[in-house]
């Protein structure tokens, strides 16, 4: 199972609805502010008011209270509301606050979010049997859509995994491709919906 929160979480949201737009604001916005890269980075369906995504993220346990304050200083800068890294109220812009404080809430009790960066990210590259992909430890569940698979069935990664939390586990959903092999439900450069 993947481990609770162990560091500062903060919750973003801007109103943006393009993914890679939102993925880009928080990224840029940790470089800028000299922040050390995520344990984690999140984003969220936000399905209250207009629909759109915020994001979360979750910084190492040693992130100083100078960088954190950065951090939301650039991003609030940038139009975004942040929550956290207390059980504080959002600061920011008041429209997307409650947005915010959805998608920190989401990350801190692992039962949604689409994982961006996540630890071992790294180890599922390539080509990787299920019970591979397992062990790395970086997803705790693969989850087949239309397809059975085994241990031994292999899943093409082509180097772009999105698992998803569920239920406080990090799991990878795949879907049938050529020669009895299985992709990842999303691929890169793909507009998906529902998460």
């Amino acid at each position: 199972m993947t481990p609770p929160a162990r560091g500062p979480v903060l919750g973003i949201d801007s109103g943006h609805r393009d993914r890679a737009a939102l993925e880009r604001l928080v990224l840029e916005a940790l470089q800028d502010s000299g922040c050390p890269r995520a344990v984690l980075l999140c984003t969220h369906q936000i399905r209250t008011g207009q629909a759109h995504l915020a994001a979360s993220v979750e910084l190492p346990a040693a992130t100083g209270p100078a960088a954190l304050t950065a951090l939301a200083a650039r991003l609030v800068e940038r139009g975004a509301a942040v929550a956290g890294p207390d059980e504080g109220p959002a600061r920011g812009a008041q429209e997307y606050r409650p947005g915010a404080l959805e998608a920190r809430r989401a990350l801190l009790t692992r039962q949604a979010g689409r994982a961006v960066r996540f630890p071992g990210q790294d180890s599922l590259r390539g080509r990787l049997t299920i019970a591979r992909a397992l062990a790395t430890g970086a997803v705790d569940r693969v989850d087949p859509l239309g397809t059975e698979v085994d241990p031994d069935t292999v899943v093409d990664t082509r180097d772009f995994v999105r698992p998803v939390f569920r239920d406080g586990v990090l799991v990878l959903e795949v879907t049938p491709a050529a020669g009895g092999t299985v992709i990842p439900l999303e691929l890169r450069d793909q507009h998906i919906c529902g998460h």
